[in-house]
């Protein structure tokens, strides 16, 4: 019986990170059309720029756009993290994709920082109260 009711939690959790990634996926194509949005209207300009025979430069609204794409693009490296920890994946700075718990690269021999133990407080004593000090009379000495 204790088997069926791990197995239903187990499944119950697979399908939670299931729902998790797929949510993921569909935030970053969102931001994928969006940055394209941005991109597309940044060619509009710099385009209509050029046709009507002007220079060619940064203008408020062509720099508006570029620090949108810049946000757009850091919230999707976010999303690509959190992603990769849902599916227990890491990058190494060779680019390839490696399992979380992987020590060393396979294909560069990169070493990996663990990362720090998480420690359950609970089970670390409490702090004792600071020691009071105790004070002697000025003739009186500790000899």
């Amino acid at each position: 019986m204790d088997k069926l009711k791990q197995g239903v939690t187990d499944a119950g959790q697979k399908a939670k990170t299931v729902v998790e990634i797929n949510r993921i996926k569909n935030q970053m194509e969102e931001m994928l059309k969006l940055q394209e949005e941005k991109q597309a209207k940044i060619g509009e300009i710099v385009f209509s720029m050029f046709a009507s025979n002007q220079p060619v430069s940064t203008n408020p609204e062509i720099e508006g756009y570029c620090h949108d794409i810049v946000t757009i693009q850091n919230e999707m490296k976010q999303l690509q993290i959190k992603s990769k920890e849902l599916h227990n994946e890491k990058d190494c700075s060779c680019g390839k994709v490696v399992a979380l718990e992987t020590k060393f690269c396979p294909a560069c021999g990169h070493q990996f920082s663990m990362p720090p133990e998480i420690i359950d407080i609970s089970a670390v004593p409490p702090v004792l109260e600071e020691t009071k000090k105790t004070t002697y009379p000025k003739n009186q000495s500790l000899d």
